[in-house]
């Protein structure tokens, strides 16, 4: 099923925080702490409950929201923005050099909120799966949005807000040209903006297998095998020709 977003807000000024921490509830995230110094903020990414912080870049303490925000890069690998009033050139200058996924400025208003977090997950969701070129090569084009995976889950648009979606959830997909509807369960759908083939690059492969040009399914989800279709629940996923004899090969590891 899908979970709430966790998001960390850390800064020091309690009237910023109290706003901040009721537009993302309201919005349908969840906190998952808040905190006025570094040492504060890294324990509550320690506790990896974290999917996204809000740092703000001058916070009281020697360790400042830049300080945090590479540790954050080295450590936790997830995405963050900046919270700012503007800061002096060098400062700004210093925070670009961590590579935030996007800046939002003091005072906020909730369009410009959910507008950062947006541009935050696609930023980092396309610096994760960029591909590395070979030497004397030039990167490949992407043929369609990645999306943002942690820690086995995918960050699925859902209106104006980003919901949590644990892989192992997603009982089958199916395509629509370059859009998929994922199904986990219960009525629950969620689309997203993909090929079947690109996402289906990045599922683990042990346990989602493509059974037909417009469908693939998760094999742990697999209850029943009729003569051209699998079920998942109460659904009738269609197995292809081309595809039957390697679905059924994979299906015997599950027996």
């Amino acid at each position: 099923m899908a979970d709430q977003v966790r998001i960390l807000i850390v800064e020091d000024e309690f009237i910023t925080m109290d706003a901040l921490r009721d537009s993302l509830t309201g919005m349908g995230y969840a906190i998952a702490g808040d905190a006025m110094r570094a040492d504060e903020a890294l324990r509550v990414l320690d506790e990896g409950q974290t999917d996204l912080a809000i740092l703000d870049i001058n916070i009281k303490g020697a360790r400042s929201g830049i300080w945090l925000a590479e540790q954050i890069k080295e450590r936790y690998h997830i995405p963050f923005i900046f919270l700012t009033a503007f800061g002096d050139k060098q400062t700004i200058a210093d925070a670009a050099r961590t590579q935030p996924g996007s800046y939002l400025v003091k005072p906020f208003v909730e369009q410009d909120l959910h507008a950062a977090i947006e541009l935050a997950v696609n930023t980092f969701s396309a610096t994760k799966n960029l591909p590395v070129p070979l030497p004397n090569q030039s990167p490949s084009p992407v043929e369609s949005p990645k999306q943002l995976l942690i820690d086995d889950s995918i960050f699925v648009k859902d209106d104006l807000v980003f919901r949590r979606v644990s892989i192992s959830n997603i009982q089958y997909i199916q395509s629509f040209r370059n859009y998929l509807e994922l199904n986990v369960g219960e009525g629950r759908k969620y689309v997203l903006r993909s090929t079947l083939k690109d996402f289906m690059g990045q599922l683990p492969s042990d346990y989602f297998i493509q059974t037909h040009r417009s469908y693939a399914v998760n094999l742990q989800r697999v209850n029943r095998i009729g003569g051209n279709f699998v079920g998942v629940a109460d659904h009738e996923v269609p197995i292809s020709r081309e595809t039957k004899q390697e679905v059924m090969r994979r299906l015997n590891l599950y027996q």
